[in-house]
């Protein structure tokens, strides 16, 4: 019987059940434990996937089950103690995005993971659409020539009724950002996954609709500069009317040999089609978007996602998406922060002093 890689799960809310629900659907993997500060809630999660074990924290899990892995998806302030725990001990952890609300906290993480010599990855289901499979294998062998430029475009509806859900949404102190950092994070991780390893961002924000309940930026627009030449451009706002009738996410990639390849997830949490695509027959393209239009985002992909972790685990290998890169799209966002504070473009990767200084900034403390 192949191996199988056991997994503790750590809060069981909305994001955390469709982790569960992933998990289970999996051959390769195998939810033996939860946990969530709400105990009953944990409690909820357990009967429903018919498992022995729920606690009350991750290091009360962590002692009494043997894992080999945690999948962390709790709200975003709380992504860095449970990981943190589970790495001490030697075992695995993906984390939900953003890896943490803080730079340094994500730099301890990678400086753990890697002294301990165990897996650490991020959670961005996305990558695992066919659309963005697709796109990345034509730009990673050269078809469309080399990457010149590429627009990252996020323009979602969110409304005082998202933002009141729970406490920590739209503040500095409980989300660490706002459309960055919560929605737009999926792309500009899509972003760095195709073109490349960002060496600058230049950026502003601003709160243009949701001021009198939120804190943090609604609508933000960057510039990223890459190793290999390439520039591209970040357009983010969730100033429209509803997640139904916003545009959505798109992502377009277009390089020196004249061709141009992207894709668009519209509506927002349905899975991307391809949308700019030189190399075959219209014909054929429209098949793939009559295919994969519309159809669900959750939890097929995190499903996909974490098989792959998984197998990571069993085989001894890098997952898809690595901390590394997980920590690179934290890093570009708190670089748009500490940009606009600075207003000229921050160097990347960030040195000690400035990664501080934007944690500082976004923290919500008093300065």
């Amino acid at each position: 019987m192949a191996k199988v890689a056991r997994f503790g799960l750590v809060g069981c809310g909305g994001i955390g059940n469709t982790h569960a629900d992933a998990l289970a659907s999996l051959g390769e993997a195998e939810l033996l434990a939860v946990c969530d500060v709400d105990i009953r809630r944990a409690r909820e999660t357990a009967e429903k996937h018919g498992l022995k074990h729920a606690f009350a924290s991750a290091e009360e899990m962590l002692d009494a089950v043997e894992v080999d892995a945690i999948t962390v998806a709790t709200d975003h302030k709380h992504h860095f103690a449970p990981a943190m725990a589970a790495l001490r001990r030697g075992v695995n952890v993906i984390v939900e995005k953003p890896m943490t609300t803080s730079l340094d906290e994500a730099y301890t993480l990678l400086e753990t993971a890697k002294a301990r010599g165990v897996t650490l990855g991020g959670v961005f289901q996305r990558r695992f659409f066919p659309a963005a499979l697709r796109m990345r294998e034509a730009i990673e062998s050269g078809r469309i020539g080399r990457v010149a430029v590429a627009e990252c475009i996020a323009l979602l509806g969110r409304d005082r009724e998202y933002f009141a859900r729970d406490a920590w949404r739209g503040t500095w102190k409980g989300e660490g950002g706002g459309a960055l950092m919560n929605q737009a994070i999926h792309m500009i991780d899509m972003l760095l996954w195709m073109v490349g390893v960002p060496t600058e961002v230049y950026g502003r924000w601003a709160t243009l609709k949701h001021g009198e309940y939120i804190d943090v930026e609604d609508s933000s627009c960057a510039v990223v500069s890459f190793g290999n030449g390439a520039l591209a451009t970040i357009t983010v706002t969730t100033t429209q009317e509803s997640i139904a009738q916003a545009p959505g996410f798109r992502l377009a990639v277009h390089g020196t040999a004249g061709n141009s390849v992207g894709l668009s997830e519209f509506p927002e949490l349905t899975q991307a089609i391809t949308d700019q695509w030189p190399f075959d027959p219209p014909e054929t393209v429209n098949g793939w978007v009559v295919a994969e239009g519309g159809r669900p985002g959750f939890p097929a992909f995190h499903s996909d996602q974490l098989r792959d972790f998984a197998l990571a685990i069993i085989e001894n290998r890098e997952p898809l998406v690595t901390g590394l890169q997980a920590f690179r799209a934290l890093e570009v966002i708190k670089g748009v922060y500490l940009s606009e504070a600075r207003r000229r473009p921050i160097s990347l990767p960030m040195s000690a002093e400035d990664r501080a200084e934007a944690d500082r900034l976004t923290s919500g403390e008093p300065p």
